[in-house]
């Protein structure tokens, strides 16, 4: 199958005449135009029928349709051109111009970058033409002009091709505007065309037409742009204008050809007179422009003669024009009264002005220059436009938008009068504005007295026929505005961008654009207590999508809580809501506080905490509505630029902020060096049956700092179980202990203490009151150290890491204890020994001489023996305290109480045994140098494994 390419020429002309292509070989020569409707009645039998041969076996599939037209009026849907088969009766084997009401104004147009004045701007209406109900819809809807191009859907289905896959190419002015694919299932042939009218008089024509030309093939770049410069002429070879039309109930002229591509520019010039400064300013801004501002006297000049030429029947302003400067705000600093800006504007004062102080505020335009004039007084105000404005009505609700558009005229001296691109004026009769259908001459409403008496603005009606539903009798209050559509119209009928709108300061000068900025909008049947449904799934659950917005965090471990600062923000769609001007600002799309007590929001429980449940729609709660997709179009019944947004498209957004103390569980078995976390407990519900869901896109935002006092603060995350009720969620808060502070309180401490209570090993062996002393200190100094970690920390039924330490260290201090008792046992038995060596031979004559005289008087015998023990305890004394003088009076007390015992028997004895366990006592057959050394290995060989195991335990 080839694949067969249409390109749609659609080319349009700023002039004032009729919007023709190039037809006869000499530009000076003329050509033929046809006019139908000039009244803009709609009727069936106005109509061109084609004069040239055709023929239905000439099948076209690729093909190039051409044409210019301007037009009168615009009906429901204008045929200009179509190609009928009689044999098969198929109507609409080739359309075009098919203007339907809806292709007026697209705002979303498919390419809005193109260099053409008339593109970019979505006011269908052509400024540069003299003709008041003169436009050209064509420059939004570039799917005008084409056979079956508005409708992809073919009429008829009997065809024999099973479908061609079609390139369309749009030209403007000889500019490509836009390019589509679409398939179509048949070619183009026929053996009757016409132009001027379709099937039915909704679907006539009323407007100029000519040169129609269709060619069986696809013209190139530089030929459409030939012909749309006027600089070639080519006729089509399967439609040719030049090959005559039979018109009935139209009329044609000649018009020369070379017209058709002169650009005419002409001010447009509309003169009020006798109105104060305020009322020049507002009308000429409620138009679209503003009031002049002169910069030579040439100028002044100019105006002067304009009116004369224009209205010489009239008085033609003879004193004064108003400009647009002022020095209202600062006494002769000149601003132009429409954007606020300083004017220098020293060159062009008439002599000696200004003169009027404080009392003349406005400047006026005199034939000599500018004076400063009282802005009370009646002057001329002269609006001046370089191309015709388009008014909408807005409010009216009206179906086509032919009957929307208007574009102001000044048909007399002072006058106003708005016509719409169909049948409807606006207009002044005795001293009163109407609203009425010229076609069918009626009135539709009547417009109340207003200071300035103007229509431009928003203003109140009062209905002859029925509106938007509203029975005639009533006030309806409609909007005259010349404003675009990416603006919003003041009051007064000024124009800001419509963005401004509701922004929380004001723009119009009236105030007017942060009034009644309603933001919702509820059906009848909207109950507060009803959750939305989901669309074609009202069985399923809401999915309400909760945002966690943690803003700081406080961990109890020994309460096992943590409390927190957050805000928990809920995002769901109700389907039954519309939205009215949603900003691209989310902030500036709440509603106000009366509104949001009408609206649904879930119940939140907090599970894991004291907290009762709670609605998020609180008085400290903050609604918004998130603007996500474009509007779905704009409120026709309005009388403003309202859009409107789908509740179904846009979420509603509520948030509102917590601080809530939540319990945790922690696992202390590893303290200080655990891992923790505690989770935040909730679920979403509403009434008593939960039809929500939490959805799957929940987050937690954690925006304060990642390291605490005792903690690190980790990865927050949301946790959807398949075992969790409905409309349940956990928010876990990971978090890693930092240990640098019971490092430094605990374990440093304690490891010096231990590794004191073990260096006691290497204090002399003699000294046991200092070594035990400092190794009972050490002891207690633990425990107390034991005892303060032990308050600072959750009672627990297991031991925490931190125990085991402190209870080493306590333990290995008393097991330094008890080998410094061994050794000190050992170390006294040792010396005893020596001692009685060194005494030898001393000893034994002593032991003799006491044996001999033992046997001739007992009590000599008790004193010999006496003798002995006391000389080996003084010996043994004297070496253990030598250099020690401060004992040597308790040791002559000690000899003194001994020498006694031998003349008391039972003291005698006991001096004896005690003699007896103290040289001979020794649990362990080790000497003293080989039980320090054990004790010394043994110890540190116990510090140093544990330290290790704990180490590779905590690290394991």
């Amino acid at each position: 199958m080839r694949l067969p390419s249409l390109q749609y020429l659609q080319l349009l002309v700023s002039i004032s005449p009729p919007l023709l292509l190039l037809l006869g070989p000499d530009p000076s020569s003329g050509v033929k135009v046809l006019s139908f409707q000039e009244d803009g009645i709609a009727t069936g039998s106005s109509v061109g029928i084609y004069q040239g041969e055709l023929s239905r076996n000439n099948h076209i599939y690729s093909f190039t349709f051409c044409m210019r037209f301007k037009i009168f009026y615009l009906h429901q849907r204008g045929t200009i051109f179509f190609l009928y088969d009689s044999v098969e009766d198929r109507y609409w084997m080739l359309r075009g111009g098919s203007l339907k009401k809806y292709d007026i104004d697209n705002p979303n147009i498919d390419n809005p970058n193109i260099d053409n004045p008339d593109i970019d701007n979505p006011n269908i209406d052509n400024p540069n033409i003299d003709n008041p109900n003169i436009d050209n819809p064509n420059i939004d809807n570039p799917n005008i002009d084409n056979p079956n191009i508005d409708n992809p859907n073919i009429d008829n289905p009997d065809i024999d091709n099973p479908g061609i896959d079609v390139d369309r190419s749009t030209f403007l002015d000889g500019e490509k505007v836009q390019q589509a694919y679409y398939t179509v299932d048949r070619p183009a042939f026929g053996d009757f065309a016409a132009v001027g009218n379709g099937q039915a008089p909704e679907e006539s024509y009323s407007g100029d037409i000519t040169q129609v030309n269709v060619w069986d093939g696809v013209l190139s770049g530089d030929d459409i742009r030939g012909m749309a410069q006027c600089k070639s002429d080519l006729k089509g070879n399967f439609i040719s204008w030049e090959a005559g039309w039979k018109l009935n109930n139209a009329t044609s002229y000649d018009q020369p050809l070379a017209k058709f591509c002169q650009v005419e520019e002409e001010k447009l010039y509309f003169w009020f007179p006798e109105v104060s400064d305020y009322v020049g300013q507002y009308v000429c801004e409620a138009l679209g422009t503003h009031l002049p501002h002169v910069t030579s006297l040439e100028e002044a000049e100019d105006l002067y003669h304009q009116s004369e030429v224009r209205w010489p029947e009239s008085d033609h302003c003879p004193l004064y024009y108003w400009s647009s400067l002022n020095d209202k705000a600062k006494e002769n600093v000149w601003v132009a009264s429409y954007d606020r800006k300083l004017i220098d504007n020293s060159s062009y004062w008439s002599p000696d002005e200004p003169n009027g102080n404080r009392y003349e505020n406005c400047a006026a335009v005199r034939r000599d220059g500018l004076i400063d004039d009282d802005c009370a007084w009646d002057r001329c105000a002269l609006c001046i436009f370089t191309e015709p404005q388009r008014f909408s009505f807005l409010g009216t609700c009206e179906p086509e938008l032919r009957n929307v558009y208007f574009v102001a005229y000044q048909e007399e001296y002072g006058g106003l009068v708005f016509k719409s691109y169909g049948a409807y004026h606006i207009k002044k009769e005795n001293g009163t504005w109407l609203y009425v259908d010229t076609v069918n001459d009626y009135t539709i409403a009547i417009m109340e007295h207003f200071v300035p008496h103007f229509p431009m603005g928003r203003r109140v009606w009062r209905l002859e026929r029925e509106v938007c539903g509203q029975e005639s009798g009533g006030r309806r209050e409609m909007l005259l505005t010349p404003c675009h559509h990416h603006q919003y119209t003041c009051d007064d009928g000024t124009c800001i961008p419509h963005h401004y709108r509701c922004d929380l300061k004001y723009d119009c000068r009236d105030r007017s654009d942060e009034m009644e900025c309603e933001l919702i909008s509820f059906p009848s049947d909207y109950h507060q207590h009803l959750p939305p449904r989901v669309p074609g799934k009202e069985d399923s659950k809401l999915p309400v999508i909760v945002k966690f917005i943690i803003k700081s965090i406080d961990v109890q471990t020994v309460k096992m809580s943590m409390q927190l600062s957050y805000e928990i923000e809920m995002s769901w769609f109700d389907n039954r809501l519309n939205y009215f001007n949603l900003k691209t600002n989310d902030s500036l799309n709440s509603p106000r506080l009366d509104t949001m007590r009408k609206l649904w929001s879930p119940l939140v429980k907090l599970l894991n905490t004291d907290t009762i449940d709670s609605s998020l729609l609180a008085d400290d709660a903050t609604t918004l509505v998130r603007r996500l997709v474009p509007p779905l179009g704009r409120d026709e019944g309005a009388a403003a630029e309202v859009d409107i947004y789908s509740g179904e498209e846009n979420p509603l957004s509520v948030s509102r902020k917590y601080s809530t103390v939540y319990a945790c569980r922690f696992d202390l078995t590893l303290y200080p060096f655990d891992n923790q976390y505690c989770d935040v407990h909730l679920q979403i519900v509403s009434g008593q049956v939960s039809f929500l869901d939490v959805h799957p896109n929940s987050s937690v935002v954690y925006l304060g700092g990642s390291v605490l006092n005792e903690y690190k603060i980790g990865t927050l995350q949301v946790f959807l179980e398949k075992d969790y009720e409905p409309g349940e969620a956990r928010i876990r808060v990971p978090m890693t202990r930092l240990f640098g502070n019971s490092i430094l309180t605990i374990y440093i401490p304690s490891l010096i203490l231990t590794i004191i209570s073990y260096l006691t090993f290497f204090f002399r062996t003699s000294i046991f009151d200092v070594r035990v002393m400092v190794a009972l200190t050490s002891l207690l100094v633990l425990a107390t150290l034991f005892a303060q970690a032990s308050s600072s920390l959750p009672k627990t039924s297991y031991f925490k890491m931190v125990d085991i330490w402190l209870l080493f260290c306590v333990g290995i201090t008393f097991l330094v204890i008890i080998f410094h008792v061994l050794i000190d046992n050992r170390f006294v038995t040792e010396m005893s020994n020596n001692t009685n060596n060194n005494m030898g031979q001393q000893q034994q004559q002593q032991q003799q001489m006491i044996n001999v005289k033992a046997f001739h008087d007992p009590v000599e015998f008790r004193e010999g023996l006496t003798d002995l023990r006391i000389t080996g305890i003084s010996t043994n004394t004297n070496n253990n305290n030598k250099g020690q003088p401060q004992q040597q009076h308790h040791h002559q007390q000690q000899q003194q109480s001994k020498v006694k015992a031998l003349h008391d028997p039972v003291e005698f004895r006991e001096v004896l045994l005690g003699l007896r366990g103290r040289c001979r006592w020794s649990p362990i057959n080790m000497t003293v140098s080989q039980l320090e050394t054990l004790a010394k290995i043994f110890n540190l060989v116990l510090i140093l494994g544990f330290i290790i195991g704990y180490l590779s335990y905590i690290l394991g």
